[in-house]
């Protein structure tokens, strides 16, 4: 972001204010119709980006340059010019209106291309030119891959004319949940929620052994609920939680590992799983309480897998706890807990996210006044915070917005002419055949198509990537709707994590001047539980709180022996060192018992336990010799 001042940072003020003040009363007393609503939460996303975010890191970031501001007139002016011609395109969608439309639909794409390359970087305005070729050369290309080709004129009457191109559903998401989300999380940041978070952490673990580590990982998955992204959720607890480990005692790897890895899965950490769930929630069709509900024991498992490698890790390098408890004012919780509280009832009520989200800023709003003037009876003082809470809010929650937006955007453009050139289906189509009718090679395709699909993006950026291509396919394979969602949603969320293009190990690592690479290979593993769990639950959805209970009890008591086999197996340390066949041992029995499959979980615990009794019988032997010396 551009550090603007004078005139430029009053225009930054007053577009990202019109932008709240719009999202705040759409929600609150009526969306318009699609097309316009979509349009001119566009006209102003787009505005913004071009006068915050400079071409290149190389330019000038304090001003902004005669072109930006060029492309950001053009940016409002394109978007605006279709609410001025909307009444026509709803009745004549395949002409154009006049010789300007055709100029503008040319433009806007251009435009949000532009955008989310230096919103995200390259991705999206390669795949955009990529597909472009493909949709007006389609015929020329061989076997299954070719199509009928599509002229100029319908390729952009199709973004421009409705609501299948660039103001589709992506966008419809940016500009109406998301957009509430994005505000609901910024007053919550803005009234304290980072620092709660890590005290909330040290008071629950920071006296334990490897405080600091466990302190991380609370307060990153609390973080990372909210914030719904791994970099941004990095950056936010990172700052405080890294030095603080390295400290303690932790490895520069280690500190950056239990960053990244705790950070990452906070968007799979029910109540809220940041915007990749509600998302999710918008394309499949069901309230987002169903998915929060299956996503809870796999988040757990993965939590119990960082918990348990922290401690493991801390008794090794003989870490301790923390001396000191830090106190946590009730007004603190208040501020924190009755918005969530808000959002979390109105959902289970049946409301849609907007409308929680609403009235749960609207209750951080009035909880944070009334805590303020409970220590501060000065009206004057009290008026004067909650109206910079106010402004913090509209600025941070229009930037949130902002980076949304820019994302979704770019997306919605491939995902238009992925489904008009038919490569959806196609694409599907050749997961299934190299799977040959083989599930499982068709979910291990699909893992490594979806991780591709995220290298370098944010979560929400590769779900939406990879529901275009990838769930269509699994969905045509039997598998429920779902699952095939929640398995492409979780490898995106790993996919922040996962070498050679890990974003959240890349931050971390800059952040504890470690090597990425050892980060990257020590957080896959471990994250090892949650690589292997959406393979379980494709099969057997007992994880996901689907089945008879007795078979859920005891896939969720083998999976977290599993998961405790497989941490010993990556730390190598169990009150003593482990030696190699043990840890192998370890880590197929921890595998199998991941898996909920009686016969596996009994081999499992058989490999398991034969481990177990050769470093006990091994401690007991060295404690021995060690006393008679």
């Amino acid at each position: 972001m551009r550090k603007l001042t004078g005139f430029w940072k009053n225009v930054v003020y007053i577009l990202s204010i019109g932008l709240v003040m719009f999202q705040l009363y759409t929600t609150a007393f009526g969306l318009f119709s699609d097309m316009i609503q979509r349009s001119v939460h566009l006209a102003f996303v787009l505005t913004l980006v071009y006068i915050l975010k400079p071409a290149s890191k190389k330019m000038e970031q304090t001003t902004v340059p005669w072109y930006d501001a060029v492309l950001a007139l053009l940016s409002a002016a394109s978007c605006i010019y279709l609410v001025s011609i909307y009444k026509i395109v709803v009745y004549r969608p395949l002409q154009w209106v006049s010789g300007i439309d055709k100029f503008f639909a040319v433009i806007v794409v251009i435009l949000i291309l532009e955008a989310s390359r230096r919103s995200v970087g390259l991705t999206f305005p390669i795949l955009g030119i990529a597909l472009l070729s493909y949709a007006y050369w389609g015929k020329y290309f061989p076997g299954i891959w070719t199509h009928q080709g599509f002229s100029i004129d319908r390729i952009f009457q199709n973004f421009y004319h409705n609501t299948n191109g660039v103001w589709g559903t992506m966008l419809g998401i940016s500009a109406t949940m998301l957009a509430m989300f994005a505000i609901f999380g910024a007053i919550l940041a803005g009234t304290g929620g980072a620092e709660t978070f890590i005290k909330i952490g040290q008071r629950i673990a920071g006296r334990t052994t490897g405080g600091s580590g466990k302190i991380a990982i609370i307060a990153s998955s609390l973080f990372g609920m909210v914030s719904g992204s791994a970099i941004g959720n990095v950056v936010a607890t990172g700052v405080f939680t890294i030095p603080t480990m390295k400290k303690a005692g932790y490895s520069n790897e280690w500190a950056a590992t239990i960053e990244a890895v705790a950070s990452t899965g906070g968007q799979i950490m029910p109540p809220i799983m940041g915007a990749g769930a509600f998302i999710m929630a918008q394309l499949i069709g069901i309230n987002y309480l169903v998915i929060a509900k299956a996503a809870i024991i796999p988040a757990i498992l993965y939590y119990i897998s960082c918990f348990y490698a922290v401690h493991l890790v801390s008794c090794r390098d003989n870490i301790r706890g923390e001396t000191e408890k830090p106190r946590i004012e009730v007004n603190e919780y208040l501020v924190i807990l009755v918005p969530l509280a808000i959002f979390l009832g109105l959902l289970s009520k049946g409301y849609t996210v907007m409308k929680g989200g609403f009235w749960a800023t609207v209750g951080a709003l009035i909880t944070y006044t009334l805590v303020f003037f409970r220590s501060d009876r000065n009206v004057k003082n009290v008026l004067k915070s909650t109206g910079k809470i106010c402004f913090d809010t509209a600025i941070n929650g229009a930037n949130n917005i902002v980076e949304m937006c820019g994302i979704l955007a770019g997306a919605q453009i491939t995902i238009s002419l992925v489904s008009l050139t038919g490569l959806g289906v196609k694409l599907s189509d050749l997961i299934v055949s190299l799977g040959r009718g083989n599930l499982f090679l068709c979910l291990f395709f699909s893992m490594v198509v979806c991780i591709i699909l995220g290298m370098g993006l944010p979560t929400t950026a590769a779900y939406v990537l990879g529901a275009a291509v990838l769930a269509p396919a699994l969905v045509s394979l039997g598998i429920d709707p779902l699952i095939a969602h929640l398995f492409v949603f979780y490898f995106a969320c790993l996919s922040a994590i996962t070498p050679p293009v890990c974003v959240a190990v890349f931050m971390a690592s800059g952040l504890a001047k470690a090597d990425w690479l050892k980060v990257g290979i020590i957080s896959c593993l471990v994250g090892l539980p949650a690589f292997i769990v959406p393979f379980t639950f494709a099969y057997n959805p007992a994880l996901i709180l689907q089945g008879a209970f007795a078979e859920i009890l005891i896939a969720i008591v083998t999976a977290v022996i599993g998961v405790i086999f497989i941490d010993i197996f990556v730390v190598g340390y169990l009150n003593g060192n482990v030696n190699i066949i043990e840890r192998l041992l370890l880590l197929a029995g921890g595998v199998m018992l991941v898996i909920p499959s009686m016969m596996l979980a009994v081999a499992g615990i058989a490999m398991g336990g034969l481990a177990l009794f050769s470093i006990r019988k091994r401690n007991m032997i060295g404690r021995a010799t060690s006393y008679e010396r």
